[in-house]
């Protein structure tokens, strides 16, 4: 077994196609891969599973809805006419909702499978369901949208954030939890009932799998959980944990429409993601830095936590050469993954050359409060020596954008892009783009969201401060005149009569 050489243990990422994708692989990684289910499935969908193949590719020979096999042999679930998930939610909506004619019964289906289809972009080649329910979460997985035999484990990684966040429990089994329990109040009986009767029988097992008491996600023995970082203030990490928390835990699910709620599930979802890696690619780069300077080791962590709350800025009256955040990116994605590669370089050098001090591995520091100051103090001690140190050092610093690293900026930029097509808005991103420039300008539903989740529960308060704080574990330094024209002009902003970081923000539900 190879040495855990990284600092926070989190694997490499790769940016979804469909924002949908986040929530779907939670579900997937609550169901089990032994026993007959399982093995239906796979033989059913060995190269994965997508709502519906688009034009570019619905031409590949023997193509048919409901199940048979495209080039990839990509199981499509929206079941068309003719197959017996079809009759069986067309019986569904026509007890419920008295059709007299079975063709009005027909069309209404036919419209409710078209608005559950989530939006994609105009490269796709695969369309996801929205995952109102436990059983559209498992109309795809990561495999059949994305193409790939072997895909980035999203859930996987958002449940390492989630613990390096202090979390308790898993991010899929308070999301699995919040749906089981959810009321009519989101999204009625009747349309639950109709929808749990799309899925392939196939299907049947996996949704027993999510239903079941003591659903655990695989693969979590062993995740990192460091000390230095769970118990510090105003990490990324931590506002998911309790932004992730309050949406599943606090009713949030019963005050919203459900396509809401899924939606800011999944805004909560890739914004954890891409300011997750901003953060750990900061900690590499100042890190490594840090490894050749003489500044007093407490001293740089507290200053490498502080400038985390600063990594973009956020102020509607600079132009937009002063706002772009481009350059930050691509200097977090180049020279942060050359760092964290020096950095496991000199962790397995010993093994090459004994003749080579140990280098520190960072996770004998996990069960240290100052365990980053203790790593850092006895890497300086290993590498004190080393005279090829500082020259790498400083080549890791100046890396460009390559290899590894495009996908980390691709993980970063495209999560907070606003990715609308069509001529629509994507009011889920953070940043806006044009030209050469890309810069800090949320949609206002991704500001509705982080905003709400700053209070307790729906139709709760929240006060500037406490967005300006979440903001900062984001790593955005917003102008406070910025916010409040924003909260004032989206109707959230109440007068307070204290006002400036005293002013109440109404949420949205």
């Amino acid at each position: 077994m190879s040495k855990d050489t990284s600092l926070l243990g989190l694997n490499r990422p790769e940016y979804p196609p469909s924002r949908e994708l986040f929530i779907s692989g939670l579900a997937w990684s609550l169901v089990s891969r032994d026993g007959d289910g399982a093995k239906k499935l796979e033989a059913i969908g060995k190269d994965g599973f997508a709502y519906r193949e688009l034009a570019s590719l619905s031409s590949a020979a023997g193509a048919k809805n409901g199940g048979t096999t495209t080039r990839r042999a990509v199981y499509r679930t929206r079941p068309n006419k003719g197959t017996p998930q079809y009759s069986a939610a067309m019986k569904a909506l026509a007890k419920h909702r008295n059709f007299r004619e079975e063709a009005s019964a027909e069309t209404a289906l036919n419209i409710l499978l078209e608005e559950i289809e989530a939006p994609y972009s105009a490269k796709s080649k695969r369309a996801a369901a929205t995952p109102l329910t436990l059983e559209t979460t498992l109309l795809q997985d990561l495999r059949g949208i994305t193409g790939k035999d072997n895909p980035a484990n999203l859930p996987l990684i958002l449940e390492k954030m989630y613990q390096l966040g202090g979390g308790t429990g898993s991010v899929a089994g308070h999301w699995v939890a919040a749906v089981k329990g959810a009321g009519p109040a989101g999204l009625p009986t009747w349309l639950t009932e109709v929808l749990a009767e799309t899925i392939p029988a196939e299907f049947r097992p996996a949704t027993a799998d999510l239903r079941s008491e003591n659903v655990k996600p695989a693969g979590l023995q062993g995740v990192r959980r460091p000390r230095w970082l769970v118990e510090a203030q105003g990490t990324p990490y931590q506002w998911f944990v309790e932004a992730w928390d309050n949406l599943c835990q606090n009713g949030w699910i019963d005050a919203m429409p459900r396509r809401r709620w899924t939606d800011w599930a999944a805004c909560v979802a890739r914004t954890a993601l891409a300011t997750g890696y901003m953060f750990e690619m900061h900690l590499y780069r100042r890190l490594c830095a840090a490894l050749v300077s003489r500044g007093d080791a407490e001293v740089v962590v507290a200053e490498i936590f502080d400038d985390a709350h600063r990594l973009f800025s956020w102020d509607d009256l600079l132009q937009r050469s002063a706002a772009d955040v481009g350059p930050t990116m691509n200097q977090l994605a180049g020279a942060g993954t050359a760092c964290m590669q020096l950095l496991a370089d000199l962790g397995t050098a010993t093994d090459k050359d004994e003749t080579l001090p140990s280098f520190p591995l960072p996770s004998t520091f996990d069960d240290r409060a100052d365990g980053l100051v203790a790593w850092l103090a006895a890497a300086r001690n290993a590498t004190a020596r080393n005279d090829t140190v500082k020259a790498k050092v400083a080549q890791a610093l100046a890396a460009p954008r390559t290899g590894g690293a495009n996908n980390t900026w691709e993980m970063i930029r495209y999560s907070l892009l606003n990715r609308g097509s069509d001529g629509t808005s994507d009011l889920y991103g953070l940043l806006r783009s044009a030209g050469r420039y890309a810069w800090v300008e949320p949609g206002q539903e991704w500001l509705v969201t982080v905003s709400s989740l700053r209070a307790g529960a729906p139709r709760d308060i929240s006060r500037l401060t406490d967005l300006q704080s979440a903001l900062k574990a984001l790593g955005i330094d917003a102008s406070q005149r910025t916010l409040v024209a924003r909260l004032e002009g989206y109707g959230l902003a109440r007068s307070s009569h204290d006002a400036d970081d005293a002013l109440e923000i109404m949420p949205g539900f």
